[in-house]
């Protein structure tokens, strides 16, 4: 037989002892009319006779309660609380069996071992109940501390001697026990051994509440609930404990009698809630709808059986009731708890699925996990990052298809981010009835699929997963028109620096040197010269107005006579005593704003040739063969040392690029510099 097999049959073998045995302890009492109390003298514990008639209660509700849950513990995660659980609920079942058989025996006589079964209702539940005070400490995630591994010593011996002391004890009563000694010294002590094991029981379920608490105080949200769970149902069993301490000789009220004996059943509507939860941890996936769906039952059983049994107990203070206040009673407790039951089922979705039950909680986290909305894939990422830890999946996938900015639902792109490991059933969902944006996700364990609340949980966030999306969208779309409108504000930089050094620099520096001229002029007497020279520079300087009033409104400076733009630009800078002169070609068919940028180059090359190179002799050639447009050859330095190195030059490149020219530079032969400017539009070697 294979693992699973053995721990299906063992989970089976588990619930229908836990169960067949309180189904014939039910059978016996309704069909012989038994008595409440048990056989005087079965029970070792100190507890008066109306707490020990509760005890037959307690065990079938245990029975009930922890046999179905020890089974699913033992199928899905094998571990020693489903052991423990497993005796808790066969042995609280054989207990309350024990009860009703001993008194068939007592009533009728010559059963077959009456007197066995009698003793075993007072020592059969003992194993359970005790081992039951350190549960807790076995489903506290991490490594146990000392104080830990020292309660569970403690405990294990302490429900040790219990037990042996209930199995072996002989007590005043009809029945003899087969079981016990007879030694009267033995017998003797036996109260006081099993009185001491249960104190010390109870002071360390008191403290294993106490470490519960730190722990819960400590743990992150996500983890706190269910160990409220625990520690609330912890701290009813722990009271519960206090009927098998205290002797009926201390005359206790009876309500506190009443309380002891409730106390565990009310208990049950905590604590295997949170040990079914803790224990199974990622295991709960798959049968988390039937998990709810039970505990939810569970829970308003008991909460009907507990509050069914105060109402019989009350009454009974007041004289023994009758059938129709029974009947009053029950239909009174089942209208009072229709209203509980949805407010019970949110409980335990909140238990059972963490956040993913609480939607208010649940966007909570997913804001505090997405945090500030990065841009495209990061900022998928992260929602998707934050849906996986907070829904606890196994993979996240989101697909997100770009619109184009016209709006007509051509997509352009896909964004796809995933998260996780992808393996397993997928589910597909449509976030808020965007069909751009798909979400794929996994279970948190191979091959099983997301449950019903982590699947209503996603479509309740679907409209905010919807804006997260989109705000990511958002944060790229401004992310990319920041980038353009910096290249914008760059490319106008480097504009307005092609303008003030390509135009405005050579005509001042022609401007210059024919004011230098007309000076020398003034010196040899030639005054009319002179004042010719001043004019051209008065009318330089106009011009130079005009193209720096275009600069200032974001215009260009187009020309349309190049021909005479080159005469002017030629005889200016000639004037500063260097021979520049311009060889007539074919005027290039060239629109205004091209021609202007011919100039410019033309402005750039003369410039370096006469400030730079030192030439004494510049040619300008407007025209040639092939595709050439323009040619600027001097006698000067040379290129420099760096090839293109110097604003000038990029100057050249750029205003080219932007015209559809192609400018090169080289030295002839003979030395100087020979810059041309060619029509085709191909990258400048």
């Amino acid at each position: 037989m294979t693992g699973g097999g053995a721990r299906r049959l063992a989970g089976v073998a588990v619930l229908a002892s836990a169960w067949g045995l309180a189904a014939a302890s039910i059978l016996l009492a309704w069909r012989f009319e038994l008595p409440a109390a048990p056989v005087a003298g079965t029970f070792l514990a100190p507890a008066p006779p109306a707490a020990q008639a509760r005890f037959d209660d307690i065990g079938l509700t245990v029975a009930a309660v922890y046999a179905p849950l020890a089974a699913v513990l033992l199928v899905r995660r094998p571990q020693p609380v489903a052991v423990l659980l497993a005796v808790h609920a066969v042995g609280s079942g054989l207990a309350a069996f024990g009860v009703q058989y001993g008194l068939l025996a007592v009533d009728r006589g010559g059963l077959p071992g009456g007197a066995l079964l009698a003793y075993a209702g007072g020592w059969a539940f003992v194993p359970g109940t005790f081992l039951t005070a350190v549960v807790p400490l076995l489903l506290l995630p991490g490594r146990r501390a000392a104080l830990d591994r020292g309660l569970l010593c403690l405990v294990v011996t302490a429900a040790g001697v219990a037990t042996v002391a209930s199995l072996t004890q002989q007590g005043a009563g009809p029945l003899d026990n087969p079981l016990a000694p007879d030694w009267p010294w033995y017998q003797a002590m036996l109260p006081g051994a099993y009185g001491a094991a249960a104190a010390v029981t109870l002071c360390a379920s008191t403290a294993v509440a106490v470490i519960v608490l730190k722990r819960a105080l400590r743990s992150p949200r996500s983890q706190r609930y269910a160990l409220i769970w625990l520690l609330v149902g912890h701290v009813f069993l722990t009271a519960s404990y206090v009927v098998t301490v205290l002797p009926a000789s201390l005359q206790l009220a009876a309500p506190l009698w009443v309380f002891g004996t409730i106390a565990p059943i009310v208990g049950q509507i905590f604590y295997p809630s949170a040990v079914l939860v803790m224990g199974l941890q990622h295991r709960l996936r798959g049968v988390d709808v039937t998990v709810s769906t039970v505990l939810t039952t569970s829970i308003l059983a008991v909460l009907a059986a507990t509050g069914y049994l105060l109402i019989v107990t009350a009454m009974e203070t007041v004289g023994p009731p009758t059938p129709l206040a029974v009947f009053a009673t029950a239909a009174l407790v089942a209208i009072g708890l229709l209203p509980m039951r949805r407010l019970i089922r949110r409980r335990v979705d909140r238990l059972v699925y963490g956040d993913a039950g609480a939607p208010e909680r649940l966007v909570d986290t997913l804001g505090a996990e997405v945090g500030e909305i990065a841009t495209g894939a990061d900022g998928l990422r992260a929602l998707a990052t934050a849906l996986r830890a907070t829904l606890r999946l196994g993979s996240v996938r989101l697909r997100v298809a770009a619109d184009d900015a016209g709006g007509d639902g051509e997509h352009l792109g896909t964004t796809d981010v995933v998260v996780g490991d992808p393996r397993g059933t997928t589910t597909a969902f449509a976030v808020d009835g965007d069909p751009g944006v798909v979400l794929e996700v996994t279970g948190e364990v191979d091959g099983v699929p997301v449950g019903r609340r982590t699947t209503e949980a996603i479509a309740d966030l679907g409209p905010v997963i919807g804006v997260v999306v989109r705000l990511a969208e958002a944060s790229t779309a401004l992310a990319e028109a920041r980038r353009t409108a910096a290249e914008a504000q760059h490319a106008e930089r480097r504009a307005l620096r092609r303008e003030l050094h390509d135009g405005l620099g050579p005509a001042l520096s022609g401007a210059g040197f024919s004011l230098a001229a007309a000076t020398n002029l003034l010196a040899r007497g030639d005054r009319a010269a002179a004042e010719e020279t001043a004019a051209r520079v008065a009318e330089l300087l106009e011009a130079q107005t005009a193209t720096l009033a275009r600069l200032a409104r974001g215009g260009t400076t187009p020309v349309h006579d190049l021909d005479g733009e080159l005469r002017r630009l030629v005889s200016a800078l000639g004037a500063a005593g260097a021979a520049v002169r311009l060889v007539p070609g074919a005027d290039p068919d060239l629109d205004p704003a091209r021609a202007g940028i011919l100039l410019r180059i033309a402005a750039e090359a003369l410039l370096n040739a006469v400030r730079h190179a030192g030439a004494r002799e510049v040619v300008v050639t407007l025209g040639g063969p092939g595709e050439r447009l323009l040619c600027v050859q001097d006698d000067g330095r040379g290129l420099p040392d760096r090839r293109g190195a110097g604003v000038g030059l990029a100057s050249m490149r750029e205003w080219a690029d932007e015209a559809g020219f192609r400018v090169g530079w080289d030295r002839p032969p003979g030395g100087g510099t020979r810059v041309s400017v060619h029509a085709a539009a191909v990258s400048p070697g």
